[in-house]
């Protein structure tokens, strides 16, 4: 398991050290969901839209 090998080569044996541990675990937790910047754009679901979108790349690329 991933989470084995992450806590295996350290020990925390006093408070103050699982109460830091325990305060990135929670923040960790808190930002895991949120995007980092927020993203323009739109989802094409249409066949239509989808293959003028495709035909615009196209040629833009030559």
């Amino acid at each position: 398991m991933a989470t084995s090998s992450i806590t295996h080569n350290f020990v925390i044996d006093n408070p103050e050290s699982v109460k830091r541990f325990v305060d990135s675990l929670d923040a960790a937790e808190k930002f895991a969901g949120q995007p980092l910047q927020p993203l323009n754009g739109r989802i094409l679901t249409e066949q239509d839209d989808i293959l003028a979108f495709a035909a615009r790349i196209k040629s833009n690329a030559k």
